[in-house]
């Protein structure tokens, strides 16, 4: 276990290589959480909306997606602004995003409810909110290649990961997606939230699985990480040399708890990690 506050809904792990540290959400609790590499202590931010992923601006600020907005957060005053707004819906709320290597910022909506597809995957750049793919219910795994050529993302129950062709410059989708990894009928949960690592990798959390599964370039299953925890949501590598692997998780829903459910794992070690991009207002 690496940080032990329990989270109804753990979500958004960022690794903040300005900063060495973490900042990761629980979304139905409305807090943001960080804790820095040197410290065994976590601070605990209060925001009065739901917050769900983060993108680094600089030293001190974060954008972070929420369910009205995207808004600039100020990690050392606990301050926040409002950035851009999403189109009014109250019964939506933001899920899983990352931001691409152009800077610009891809956000998953979704009904706070989950069970109907109004949801969509929208693009952030240069303060414009323009929308990507729609009739999406469960929006997760989110991540890119590094030289920004395409992007991954999952409609969570479709059970398929999604690989879609993006212009490096701006991040906007240039072509049709193909499945990258379809699970099996006996593979127990589903996919929610990924990173990609330093080797092109893709480690994905499998929700309901109690696992973090790694995926090669074409798709194959390499490596799985069995976890204590029922529903991790989304891995991060963390470290001054991003050498060690976390998850965040999620107690939500669940009838019976373990001391890990909720909690942020930690899950290896000794893997080659990425700097995750700045993000372009």
């Amino acid at each position: 276990m690496w940080s032990s506050e329990v989270l109804n809904l753990g979500e958004g792990p960022l690794t903040h290589h300005l900063r060495n540290s973490l900042i990761w959400c629980d979304i139905n609790n409305r807090r943001m959480y960080e804790r820095f590499f040197d410290s065994e202590d976590t601070r605990m931010f209060e925001l009065p909306v739901m917050p769900s992923a983060l993108g680094i601006i600089d030293q001190q600020r974060v954008l972070v997606a929420t369910e009205l907005d995207f808004r600039v957060f100020d990690l050392d005053s606990g301050e926040s602004r409002v950035h851009v707004s999403f189109p009014i819906d109250e019964a939506l709320r933001a899920n899983d995003g990352r931001v691409h290597p152009s800077g610009a910022f891809w956000i998953g909506t979704m009904a706070k409810d989950g069970r109907s597809k109004p949801g969509l995957i929208w693009r952030l750049m240069d303060g414009e909110l323009t929308p990507l793919i729609q009739d999406v219910q469960v929006p997760n795994s989110i991540c890119f290649a590094e030289d920004g050529s395409y992007a991954y993302y999952t409609d969570t129950p479709e059970r398929t990961i999604w690989k879609v062709p993006t212009d490096p410059e701006t991040g906007a989708i240039t072509g049709a997606k193909t499945a990258f990894v379809v699970f099996p009928d006996d593979l127990k949960g589903g996919p929610d939230g990924s990173v990609v690592d330093g080797q092109g990798n893709l480690w994905n959390a499998r929700w309901g699985g109690s696992a973090v599964d790694v995926y090669n370039k074409t798709g194959d299953r390499i490596e799985t990480y069995k976890l204590p925890a029922m529903q991790p949501t989304c891995p991060s590598f963390i470290g001054e040399n991003l050498d060690r692997v976390i998850t965040t998780t999620a107690s939500v829903g669940l009838n019976s708890l373990t001391e890990f459910d909720g909690t942020v794992l930690e899950i290896a070690s000794g893997i080659v990690g990425r700097r995750e991009p700045i993000v372009r207002l």
